[in-house]
């Protein structure tokens, strides 16, 4: 397992964990001591470290892209720069320039295809960058293709299978869809306005309820439900296709909602917020099920193993325990199992810095020790070539007394 984190500081670290070898429940003291020679001898964890200190590069987004169909991480530094880093070596491939982040602006969407680039700001300006139009020695900005989406946004989120989908909302700022195709080709920005949600009805004072939007998820494949989770402790449900109006509003807490991500299926998110929270929720019914344990400090992202799909769930997906990654303003990193009603902490590290976003990255192998297979190997092929014994099933029968 290998976690990708970014922090404050402008570091992005690689951590890679060894696989978890299950020990039998019953064992002799000579099993024991066997076991204790093999774990001086067992892989450790692995800590590889990117850049250098910089506040003014500190990361405020990263996701995965692919440069001639090879993996790279995307960060988006508060400097405006986004990078393309090789994953192994933490090398810069490739840097894009977005003239929109300023003091008072930062970004608040990062998604990136095998065609764009796609970013977003707090002030409203979202870009889809063409990857085929970079050019060498030379300083390559971001291509801009709206700057009216309204002022305070707090997030973007990209549709993962239809990345022409995005979705917008922030500080008195509602949630919108908007399509870029049409974006790109026409100047007014109601024509590529897919969805504008209207806001809940009075309280019961009869006083407008504010909005604020820090959070957001497609839940289906075709882009019509949608999640948000709000500063004022709500999570919402939207369905573009009955109302305008959120068809599920559920008070969730006291406290501010940070940020929300998919569970374990699209019927049940994972949301934190400012008092170090994590728990699940499920969109069915409002309810708060499990908590996750041990923050001392408010978590800044989070990131789930396997992540569910909107296509057909693949079997080795079933085989795979899931697994729940977080980064907190307490400079750990955390691993939680999601399989068991305990939800255990597999895995935690101290990082120095203050963590602000974590990818898992699904396609990483553990490198197998070759020591260790030829003795398996050697192993297998004795127990192979043992003779077995045919049982003798014409023993002669005990007479009863």
């Amino acid at each position: 397992m290998r976690v990708i984190t970014g922090d404050e500081a402008g570091l992005v670290k690689s951590v890679v964990f060894p696989p978890k070898v299950e020990e039998p429940k019953q064992r002799s003291k000579k099993v024991k001591q066997e076991e204790e020679e093999k774990k001086k001898n067992e892989p450790t964890m692995i800590l590889n470290k990117f850049g250098t200190i910089d506040k003014n590069e500190g990361v405020q987004k990263l996701c995965f892209g692919e440069l001639d169909g090879k993996r790279h991480i995307v960060v988006a530094r508060k400097s405006g720069k986004i990078q393309y880093l090789d994953i192994e070596t933490g090398q810069i491939e490739r840097e894009y320039q977005d003239e929109n982040i300023n003091k008072d602006s930062k970004f608040v969407g990062l998604h990136a295809t095998e065609k764009y680039l796609i970013t977003c700001t707090t002030s409203g300006h979202i870009s889809y960058t063409l990857l085929s139009s970079y050019k060498k020695d030379t300083i390559n900005k971001t291509t801009c293709i709206s700057s009216t989406l309204g002022a305070n946004l707090f997030v973007m989120r990209v549709h993962p299978t239809r990345p022409h989908l995005f979705a917008t909302g922030g500080n008195e700022n509602d949630l919108k869809v908007y399509d870029a195709e049409v974006l790109m080709k026409e100047e007014d920005e109601k024509k590529a306005l897919v969805f504008q949600a209207k806001n809940v009805k009075n309280d019961m004072l009869d006083l407008r309820v504010k909005v604020w939007i820090h959070d957001l998820h497609f839940l289906n494949e075709e882009g019509t439900r949608i999640v948000t989770a709000t500063h004022y402790h709500q999570i919402r449900v939207y369905d573009t296709k009955k109302q305008r109006r959120p068809i599920s509003d559920f008070d969730i807490g006291k406290n501010p909602l940070l940020t929300l991500h998919i569970g374990v299926d699209f019927d049940h998110v994972i949301y934190t917020d400012t008092m170090s929270t994590v728990a699940t929720v499920d969109l069915r019914k409002g309810t708060v099920g499990s908590h996750y344990k041990g923050f001392t400090g408010a978590v800044s992202d989070v990131a789930v193993t396997p992540q569910p799909s909107f296509t057909a769930v693949n079997d080795n997906d079933k085989k795979t325990k899931p697994l729940l990654t977080s980064v907190s303003l307490d400079r750990f990193l955390r691993v939680h199992e999601m399989s068991t009603q305990f939800r255990r902490i597999e895995q935690k590290v101290y990082l120095k810095q203050r963590m602000t976003a974590v990818l898992i990255d699904e396609t990483f192998e553990f490198p197998k020790d070759e020591e260790k297979e030829e003795e398996d190997q050697e192993e297998n092929d004795m127990w192979d070539a043992m003779e077995t014994v045919a049982e003798n099933n014409n023993k002669p029968k005990r007479k009863r007394a």
